[in-house]
């Protein structure tokens, strides 16, 4: 009996061996078969039986292999390459950092060359090339005073002023008058004259003139002056008249009737040649409104009145005057 009983044991053991070993059985399976198969016996006739080893077929878990960044976590610039630049492949260093899609300037080569516009160069790059070419036609020539290819100021100005001097050893006062051209707010060039207010008495300087007989002087020229601080509130000047003058001899008739007035009735005039160099200041009041003080010294030369000669007609100048115009 004790026979049967282990051969009994040892079948079921053989057939839940088979049933594991078998494609696509479980080991519930093969337990509920290893019951259904096992007789009735007693708890004492009772056998120990061995543990069965599960078996499964699932696959073995292979070590962790380095993770791919899918193309979804690449952004659309690895799914959809642009049209201008090459896709990026699946992993690059750069497309997962970044996730930017390249742009068309970057791809593009840094020595590709600039086409020419179809319309011709532009206005800025016209002027540029003007501005080329009058620095080397500037570099191959001379320098002058007037620079054609400089932008001037014009201006013009007119004044008058009073002046005080000496005319035949005696105290005058000269009323002076002028206008000009001025260039690049420095450079006047104009004209102007001064006239003595008051006549000389002829018998003062020979006695062969009559008791009523009168001198009278008076110049005119060419005047040219520069200005030095034109930008500042107070600038400098230096300048010249250049011209001639005259010298009047005449008979100065008194008349009492308050209607007609005194009458001076010229009987010689004589022809002298003129220069005055001047130095000036003057003070912006406005725009176009100025105000200065000349002095300068009158040169006379060819006197051939009677009683008078060169040194009597000359001598110094100081006055004042009042501009006005566009400085």
């Amino acid at each position: 009996m004790k026979r049967i009983l282990l051969t009994t044991v040892a079948l079921s053991s053989l057939s839940v061996q088979l049933a594991s070993a078998a494609p696509g059985s479980s080991p519930r399976a093969a337990t509920v078969s290893a019951e259904a198969n096992q007789p009735a016996m007693s708890q004492s006739a009772a056998v120990p039986q061995p543990a069965a080893v599960p078996q499964s077929n699932a696959p073995v878990p292979q070590p962790a292999a380095a993770t791919q960044p899918s193309a979804t976590s690449l952004g659309p610039a690895a799914t959809e390459p642009g049209p201008q630049s090459p896709s990026l492949p699946a992993g690059s260093a750069t497309a997962g950092a970044n996730n930017v899609e390249p742009t068309a300037a970057a791809a593009a080569p840094a020595n590709a060359a600039v086409e020419p516009s179809p319309y011709g160069p532009s206005y800025a790059e016209q002027n540029q090339q003007r501005n080329h070419r009058r620095v080397q036609e500037d570099q191959d020539r001379p320098p002058t005073l007037f620079d054609s290819n400089r932008d001037y100021a014009f201006g013009g100005l007119g004044g008058v002023g009073v002046n005080y001097t000496r005319v035949g050893g005696k105290n005058a006062v000269l009323v002076c008058g002028e206008g000009a051209v001025l260039i690049d707010h420095a450079l006047s060039l104009g004209g102007g004259g001064c006239g003595v207010t008051r006549m000389l008495k002829a018998q003062d300087y020979d006695s062969t003139y009559d008791n009523n007989d009168r001198i009278t002087f008076g110049y005119g020229g060419a005047i040219i002056r520069y200005h030095f601080r034109t930008r500042q509130l107070v600038n400098l000047s230096v300048g010249a008249l250049v011209g001639a003058g005259g010298v009047i001899t005449g008979s100065w008739t008194p008349n009492k009737n308050s209607d007609v007035g005194n009458s001076f009735k010229s009987e010689r005039q004589d022809a002298v040649f003129v220069v005055e160099p001047q130095v000036g200041a003057h003070v912006n009041i406005t725009r176009w409104l100025r105000l200065g003080a000349v002095a300068g010294y009158r040169v006379v030369s060819g006197v051939d009145t009677k009683g008078l000669s060169d040194s009597d007609l000359a001598g110094p100048t100081v006055g004042g005057q009042i501009q006005a115009g566009w400085f």
